[in-house]
């Protein structure tokens, strides 16, 4: 899992091994050396510390590059809903940049995935544009129904809020405080976990 599934002894291990990694930017920090290339070091590491602590102080978590910045709690719904986050899949079941298949809410493209017998989770835009690091144009009412191997431990693209590190690369820097999609998975035959991170999660 993503954070330990909500085990009370992984999130404590993950508090700490940010703690550590925080003192451990906070220490490159202090060195002496003041030429361009560790200039730029200390530059990235005080943000990456900073970043660290802002998590840590919201009992928030980060993703393993520190791109991400979420909470995750064990969804309330049928649906498996999960705002401001973006399920990847092993394959699409139908087109969703296609308009014939946009639908108007969440609830909306999940009941779509639901009358799919081969769909098990799926992804839905709410806002004019849906920012995503692609080729595309992603715009309201997308629905995307997906199969995953697992819907009990989704792989996940984007989650929660986007760090400063994350719009520090080529082409990110116009990305929204959050992510801005909604996802969701069905047919669960286990209790939610907060899933992997998918290869997309990098992009």
């Amino acid at each position: 899992n993503i954070a330990g599934g909500g085990a009370a002894r992984s999130s404590i291990v993950s508090r700490a091994f940010m703690r550590a990694f925080a003192l451990l930017l906070l220490a490159l920090l202090q060195s002496p050396c003041s030429c361009a290339g560790v200039r730029g070091a200390r530059k990235r590491a005080r943000r990456d510390a900073e970043e660290i602590a802002a998590a840590a102080a919201a009992g928030e978590s980060l993703d393993p590059l520190g791109y991400y910045r979420y909470s995750w709690r064990p969804p309330a719904d049928e649906c498996g809903t999960e705002m401001h986050a973006d399920y990847d899949g092993t394959r699409a079941w139908n087109w969703g940049l296609d308009p014939s298949q946009h639908v108007a809410t969440a609830a909306e493209c999940c009941a779509k995935c639901r009358a799919h017998v081969k769909c098990n989770s799926w992804v839905f835009c709410p806002e004019e544009v849906c920012f995503a690091p692609d080729a595309h144009k992603h715009t309201r009412g997308e629905c995307w129904m997906k199969d995953q191997r697992d819907p009990a431990s989704p792989s996940v693209n984007m989650r929660g809020a986007y760090t400063s590190k994350y719009r520090a690369r080529p082409g990110h820097h116009h990305a929204p405080p959050m992510v801005h999609w909604v996802s969701g998975t069905v047919r669960l035959k286990r209790a939610a976990t907060n899933g992997t991170w998918s290869g997309r999660a990098v992009w």
